[in-house]
């Protein structure tokens, strides 16, 4: 292993010595800086570290389609770790020609429209989930497809890089999550609170939204970093259209998050039920309740109209 990494440090050596090494868009830059900033260490082991640092980087920077797949894929696929609102693509390019996988990726509906059988399989299989057309390059295409049949050769799952917490969940977290969701605290970028389109049990006598599903179990249908990534990029149309411009801050995140984790704890008896539209029978009730009176009251004022 140090010889791979003493090889990767040769490689880099000339970045590091070259006229511009102290200056910013050099990529030797920063990761001198860092180790100016670390104890004293024998001259090779500093070689070691720093040339680690960079072999890391270099391996991350193979996959340039895990960002764009972690953004627009990934809260309704997995690559190797099972299916989630849509089904998990390892293995895709085994079942489908590419030319085919590009075309459905980016206008799955035509492609259904125009009756393809592979199509309209998929559409009945999952429905009533529907997946929208992609605003994606055909070059980016290509790299999410190449990512999937990578991971899918090695036998490797997708871990995305960036759904992790700003900062560990406390407490008080808990209490403002619930604040943002419900709209008692706007968001910092001025975007619509969650229960406009969801609800979570114990909010309130009147719920939130049903246009999206009840998110009380919603940690047992994700996976911890799955939900965070959701919150981080969310790539289902409505969410999509609403965030895009206006996304949570990582704060927002860590709150939220804390919220979503602690209702699977607090009303246990929604977990059978993942993402379901839950209505209380004394809803139903009230609203039966409310359209007689409406009925009587109507009936009174119109009274004496003509028959």
């Amino acid at each position: 292993m140090s010889k791979v990494i003493l090889n990767t440090w040769d490689r880099a050596l000339p970045a590091c010595k070259a006229p511009n090494a102290e200056s910013i868009e050099n990529p030797c830059a920063q990761l001198l800086k860092q180790a100016g900033r670390m104890p004293a260490l024998p001259g090779r082991a500093l070689l070691i570290m720093i040339a680690a640092m960079l072999f890391a980087s270099a391996a991350s920077a193979q996959q340039p389609g895990a960002q764009l797949f972690e953004k627009s894929c990934y809260s309704c696929h997995n690559i190797g770790s099972g299916d989630k609102k849509g089904p998990d693509l390892k293995g895709v390019l085994t079942r489908q020609p590419k030319d085919w996988l590009r075309e459905f990726i980016l206008t799955p509906n035509a492609v259904y429209r125009r009756g393809d059988a592979y199509a309209q399989q998929l559409f009945k299989k999952w429905s009533p989930e529907v997946m929208p057309d992609q605003a994606l390059s055909p070059d980016q295409i290509d790299q999410i497809l190449a990512l999937i049949d990578d991971l899918s050769k090695k036998n490797e799952a997708f871990v995305p890089a960036g759904a992790k917490l700003s900062r560990a969940i406390v407490p008080t977290d808990i209490d403002a999550g619930r604040d943002i969701f419900t709209g008692r605290r706007g968001l910092s970028t001025g975007g619509a609170s969650c229960n406009s389109c969801h609800s979570v049990l114990g909010i309130g006598r009147l719920g939130g939204g049903t246009l999206g599903p009840d998110l009380t179990a919603i940690n047992t249908k994700y996976k911890d970093p799955e939900l965070i990534a959701i919150l981080q990029n969310p790539a289902f149309p409505v969410m999509k259209s609403v965030f895009a411009a206006r996304p949570l801050n990582d704060e927002e995140i860590v709150q939220l998050f804390a919220y979503l984790q602690n209702a699977k704890a607090a009303f246990p008896a929604a977990q059978a039920t993942p993402g379901a539209i839950i209505i209380e029978p004394w809803f139903i009730a009230v609203g039966f309740a409310v359209t007689v009176v409406a009925l009587v009251a109507m009936s009174f004022i119109w009274r004496k109209r003509l028959r």
